[in-house]
């Protein structure tokens, strides 16, 4: 197979292609002398945003690390029995205020307080974090169903009610069938029978019950 002959150029072919270099490079110069400072500072930005993404990102997951170790220090304190020294790990996560960490910490250090024997301190504890608006909406539901199992033998049907009123006004919410059969039981507590039927018939009828829950509901009521 023959090649193809390489094509001739004249002088004009090679003068023509100089002056589109030479307007090549010129339109390049005039663009960096007018532009240039902007393109590189642009450069700087995106690099260091790059490098600060990655910095924030391993001290986040260094702190995390941190953190987690301490709970799990606290954790094992608390299983030797040392409530104290458990408390102020947790207190070390709590103090900093980091995130879920130190939502977790307190409901910790919740359970440290009654494995202490501390009930009134830990209820106390356990009011504060359902307050406060900046903990977790989820912990929170936590806390308060904590709170009302430690009330439910003390406290009237109405102190019972008004602490569960956020969880027994949505029926979507994952503990309001729990909620309701607390109130159940305080209703047998008090002796108001009718009442605790009607809770648990109610909770029959919820299609969110689950069958486990629904099987334990028919249970008491044969008993009932």
């Amino acid at each position: 197979m023959k090649k193809k002959p390489e094509p001739e150029y004249t002088m004009q072919d090679a003068f023509i292609r100089e002056v589109d270099e030479d307007l090549k490079n010129e339109s390049l110069k005039k663009l960096w002398d007018k532009y240039g400072l902007f393109i590189t500072l642009f450069v700087v930005i995106v690099l260091t945003l790059a490098v600060s993404y990655e910095s924030l990102k391993s001290w986040y997951i260094k702190r995390a690390e941190n953190w987690s170790e301490i709970y799990a220090t606290a954790l094992s304190l608390q299983n030797q029995g040392r409530y104290d020294d458990s408390s102020q790990a947790l207190s070390m996560i709590v103090d900093k205020k980091f995130g879920a960490f130190a939502d977790l910490a307190r409901m910790q250090q919740v359970n440290v307080l009654i494995d202490s024997g501390k009930t009134e301190e830990a209820k106390e504890l356990l009011s504060n974090i359902i307050s406060e608006k900046s903990v977790n909406p989820q912990l929170q539901d936590v806390a308060l169903i904590k709170l009302a199992s430690y009330k439910q033998d003390t406290a009237s049907r109405q102190e019972m009610e008004d602490l569960l009123s956020p969880i027994i006004k949505n029926p979507k919410n994952a503990w309001y069938a729990f909620a309701q059969d607390m109130l159940a039981m305080v209703s047998i507590r008090d002796g108001d029978t009718k009442t605790a039927k009607e809770i648990y018939n109610n909770l029959l009828e919820n299609n969110d019950v689950s069958d486990d829950v629904k099987n334990r509901i028919k249970d008491i009521l044969s008993v009932l």
